[in-house]
C-alpha cells in the first residue's frame, strides 16, 4: 500500500495487492480461502474489466456519472478502486445507497470481498444503527445521514470522494 499514490494509481497495482496472499488492508493477516474466491468472481464483473479506464477518468474528474446493467459492479467493484486510490490521503471513501437494508447489505458484502471485519475498514451508517471505528476507510451511507454529516462538517473534510449510489430525484 505504501506504494501507492492518490491519483495515479493503476488497475494493475491494485490487482496486484489484491492477489497476495497477505491482506494490506488487516495488518498483513492471510487472506481466507474464501477471499480468493469472491476475487476470482469480481474480477469477471463488467467493471472490474474497466477499471483501468474507470481509473484514468477519476484522475482527471470532479464528477463522474457512471451507467451500467444491475450487477455489473458499480455499487461494490467501483468504491474498492476508489479506496486503493485514496489510500495515501488518508481519508475515507464514502458511498451513499437509497435504502437502509441496501446499504448494510453492501457494505456486508464489499467487507467480505475485502476480507476485512465490517465495521472496521468497512463500515456502515443508516439511521439507529452505526457500525463503526477508527480504522474505517470506506464508509457506506444512507443519503439522509450524508446530508446530517453536512451540518456539522460543510467541506466533509473526513473525506476525499463522495460516491452518491443510485440517486433519485427525492434525494
Amino acid at each position: 500500500m505504501d506504494d501507492l499514490q492518490r491519483n495515479q494509481t493503476t488497475a494493475q497495482q491494485a490487482e496486484n495487492l489484491e492477489e497476495w496472499e497477505v491482506n494490506p488492508l488487516r495488518d498483513h493477516e492471510l487472506h481466507s480461502s474464501k477471499y480468493f474466491q469472491l476475487l476470482e468472481s469480481r474480477r469477471r464483473l463488467p467493471v472490474s474489466l474497466r477499471r483501468q479506464e474507470f481509473l484514468d477518468i477519476y484522475h482527471d474528474s470532479q464528477i463522474i456519472l457512471v451507467s451500467g446493467e444491475t450487477g455489473s459492479g458499480k455499487t461494490t467493484q467501483v468504491p474498492q478502486s476508489i479506496l486503493f486510490d485514496e489510500w495515501a490521503s488518508g481519508k475515507k471513501v464514502a458511498c451513499t445507497q437509497p435504502r437502509r437494508l441496501a446499504t448494510t447489505a453492501v457494505a456486508t458484502r464489499t467487507a467480505a470481498e475485502l476480507d476485512v471485519t465490517l465495521g472496521e475498514e468497512v463500515r456502515y451508517s443508516v439511521r439507529f444503527e452505526r457500525k463503526t471505528s477508527k480504522m474505517t476507510r470506506l464508509k457506506y451511507m444512507t443519503g439522509g445521514l450524508l446530508l446530517s454529516e453536512a451540518s456539522r462538517d460543510r467541506d466533509f473534510s473526513a473525506y476525499s470522494c463522495i460516491i452518491v449510489d443510485e440517486a433519485h430525484e427525492r434525494d
